[in-house]
């Protein structure tokens, strides 16, 4: 059976499936199967992305900037707490009916409040993010350290380990890959929560670009906006790639791509 070489099978098989679908969206919009109205041609939006790259270039750092921001402070608080709620049961039986009951709160939610609290600026949008962020890396830091074979830990007390020592030397190691998992997760939430936040508060970012271009009826600024929120998705995972693969789990094997 024949195999493409690998280079085709990585970028111009999808390449290629990509330039395909927006020759067939360009097509269906000038043949009048679609309204330019509701859903502009990719030659269109790409007009407005370069005519506007200074407006979305502008937004974009002001949405990346909490996104980062908000990432870094639920992750880390996540994180600790749930290694922490994980190693000891006392404090995992204090917290977990609290948990419980917020986790399934949506985050949204929770901007009225934020606002109340901190008024109409950055810190009620930061305040989502970092919430968006903080659950997926509290429980897969939670389901990491509690996965960890127990007879590990036994041995290493039995050896007169300290809980620090063995909080370092085996339980991290151990449930890093949930961890990890966790932390990928944390990316994702945090691109759905924040330009959500962004549009309820108004002029702020991308949201914020988003939701007037919708206001003004601007499509082609609208979907620029969001294909703009979909590249900073990519290379943002592209960066968390790299460091999981080189930092956090450099000893796993490589990656295999089946079916490819």
């Amino acid at each position: 059976m024949y195999s493409p070489p690998k280079y085709l099978r990585r970028w111009l098989l999808p390449l290629g499936g990509i330039i395909g679908a927006l020759l067939i969206w360009e097509v269906a919009v000038y043949g009048g199967f679609i309204r330019s109205l509701f859903l502009p041609p990719p030659t269109a939006i790409l007009a407005a992305l370069f005519n506007n790259i200074k407006y979305l270039g502008i937004s974009a750092a002001i949405t990346l900037r909490d996104i980062i921001a908000g990432y870094i402070i639920g992750c880390s608080v996540g994180v600790v707490l749930g290694v922490l709620i994980g190693y000891y049961r006392s404090l995992s039986k204090a917290v977990s009916p609290l948990l419980l009951i917020i986790s399934p709160i949506p985050i949204v939610t929770f901007l009225p409040l934020f606002i109340i609290w901190f008024g109409l600026n950055i810190i009620p949008v930061l305040c989502c993010a970092a919430l968006a962020a903080f659950f997926p890396s509290l429980m897969s830091a939670i389901s990491g350290v509690k996965s960890v074979n127990i007879a590990l830990i036994e041995v290493a007390q039995n050896f007169g380990a300290t809980h620090k020592q063995i909080l370092k030397k085996i339980i991290l190691p151990a449930a890093l890959p949930q961890i990890a998992n966790g932390l990928r997760l944390s990316i994702q939430l945090c691109f759905l929560v924040t330009p959500v936040a962004e549009m309820i508060m108004g002029d702020i970012g991308l949201g914020g670009l988003i939701w007037r271009s919708a206001d003004l009826f601007k499509t082609e600024l609208l979907i620029s906006g969001q294909l703009t929120l979909g590249i900073m998705g990519l290379v943002l995972y592209g960066i968390f790639g790299y460091v999981e693969d080189n930092y956090l789990l450099r000893w796993r094997p490589p990656r295999e791509q089946n079916g490819y």
